[in-house]
């Protein structure tokens, strides 16, 4: 998989209000997600545990490791960028808020 662009704030402000939680993306490689977490609607950092057993086992099946493969691991447990009690809130902060050029 080559390296992805990144979306931009106007297209997922757009897959926001069309419900297609959760969705991740980020460039080079999707590295942020939005989704539905906990009761709130979040931006959330994606974590990828290098020294989990799923990373390991993932690892030992495949015999060329691509950083695709490496970034599908990646959870939403890192940091919060954004939070929000309802998609139409979430929205609302995503107009506003700084987007880093490679979201």
């Amino acid at each position: 998989m080559a390296p992805l662009p990144p979306i931009g704030r106007d297209a997922a402000i757009k897959m926001v209000e069309d419900g297609e939680l959760p969705f991740s993306f980020g460039s080079p490689h999707p590295h942020v997600m939005v989704l539905e977490q906990d009761g709130k609607f979040r931006i959330r950092q994606l974590i990828v545990d290098t020294a989990g057993a799923k990373y390991q086992a993932a690892r030992a099946r495949s015999p060329s490791w691509m950083p695709e493969h490496h970034y599908a691991l990646g959870q939403p447990t890192g940091e919060i960028y954004a939070e929000a009690a309802s998609a139409r809130e979430l929205i609302e902060v995503m107009r506003t808020m700084d987007w880093p050029h490679n979201w």
